[in-house]
């Protein structure tokens, strides 16, 4: 800047001159030890020496580097906040020349890019962080976990269209943490079919599963739709779910209606290493299960349903669990107090079915069971300690719970 700068107006200094003038103070011990302190080096230097009275001597133990004038102050201070908070020393290499206007932003511009960020979008459901954002450099990591996963190969910034359409990038798991919009079976199914070594898949979106959305893909071992409110089928003859081979869990818990069409097709049908399904508070279900599926070893209401569960239906849709209701296997076993796979069943079904489902006064609704699986919950040999005693799952649900469990 100009050498009359004791006279100079503060308001018609240019940002990018005291910049480029504040990165070529002098860097010897002097000036390094104030760049360690707050806004006011010297005060500051002056409590850790002398207390406040020595606020002089300090100074003059800093000569020359006093200031003449308010302006030259307040750059070594601004250069001081800088340093502070974007934790580098200007003029080390690391920028270009501070006099180039594009090879810095502005404090404004850097508040301003990451408080957009960081607000969120209400409409997909990104939640807002502005709340954790204290300084600038933390900004960057509360957006770090921002980027597509599931694929190793994609890195930070890297394009949906390329990780879509990329014939080298291996797509194993697609996850969703965007809520508040609709899904489609067919985007679904063209998802998959474009990625087909997908074997987790997460979508929080809100829609009817139908029709084949999952049809007969070998890879896939999760599904996760919480806000899927209904599974079913409409009249092509295919299930929402089937064929898929390698299936072990569907995770639906928002889904309270799930009715296949009794003289044709089921929910899920043909799944045969699926191990666990989960539904919400559920107002219909009927001819859920059809195929051969023996691992069924979970399934999962959430509390207070008091509608009638047929398990049992025409055309062989049923849920007969052979795997699960073997005692003499553990291949399915997950508790420790398990033994072996029927214990690990009974032990589900008192949890996920029985304790959830409402209790009435008397003739409440009708739960429908294959023999086999109506077999095991009345079995005296298998008692179940509740709040009412210790008893069978069966006289649970028909003594407590005032149900009708048929088969």
């Amino acid at each position: 800047m100009a050498n009359i700068e004791t006279q100079k107006n503060i308001e018609t200094c240019r940002g990018e001159d005291v910049l480029a003038e504040v990165s070529a103070l002098p860097q010897d011990p002097h000036f390094g030890s104030l760049v360690n302190e707050a806004l006011d080096p010297l005060k500051q230097q002056a409590l850790h020496q002398a207390g406040y009275d020595g606020y002089s001597e300090v100074i003059e133990q800093h000569k020359p580097y006093t200031f003449a004038s308010a302006i030259i102050q307040m750059k070594s201070n601004l250069l001081l906040l800088l340093r502070t908070l974007w934790q580098f020393h200007f003029g080390s290499g690391t920028l270009r020349s501070l006099s180039d206007d594009a090879s810095l932003r502005s404090l404004a511009d850097m508040w301003s890019h990451y408080i957009t960020r960081l607000s969120g979008n209400e409409t997909y459901g990104i939640p807002s962080r502005l709340s954790s954002l204290t300084d600038l450099p933390s900004a960057p990591l509360l957006v770090a976990d921002r980027k597509i996963s599931g694929v190793p190969e994609a890195v930070d910034g890297m394009t949906m269209a390329r990780v879509l359409c990329d014939k080298n990038l291996e797509v194993t798991e697609l996850t969703d943490d965007n809520y508040g919009y609709e899904f489609t079976n067919a985007k679904i199914a063209a998802c998959l079919a474009a990625n087909p070594k997908v074997k987790k898949f997460t979508c929080n979106g809100t829609g009817e599963l139908a029709d084949g959305a999952f049809n007969g893909n070998n890879v896939i071992e999760s599904i996760h739709m919480p806000n899927a409110t209904r599974l079913h089928r409409y009249s092509n003859k295919l299930a929402a779910i089937m064929n898929c081979g390698n299936l072990k869990e569907i995770l639906l818990e928002g889904c309270t209606n799930a009715v296949g069409d009794d003289s044709d097709y089921p929910c899920i049908y043909n799944c045969a290493k699926l191990q666990k399904v989960v539904f919400g508070k559920v107002t219909g279900f009927i001819s859920v299960f059809r195929g051969t599926m023996p691992d069924i070893i979970h399934v999962e209401f959430a509390q207070g349903v008091d509608v009638s569960l047929n398990f049992q239906a025409n055309y062989g849709a049923t849920w007969n669990p052979t795997n699960a209701l073997d005692a003499s296997l553990d291949t399915l076993v997950t508790d420790e107090d398990c033994h072996n796979n029927l214990e690990q069943f009974l032990k589900n079904f008192r949890t996920y079915i029985a304790l959830r489902l409402a209790t009435f006064d008397s003739n409440g609704p009708t739960l429908t069971l294959s023999q086999a699986v109506y077999d095991a919950i009345k079995d005296e040999s298998h008692l179940f300690v509740f709040d009412e005693g210790t008893m069978t799952i069966y006289a649970y649900l028909t003594n407590i719970k005032h149900w009708t469990v048929t088969k």
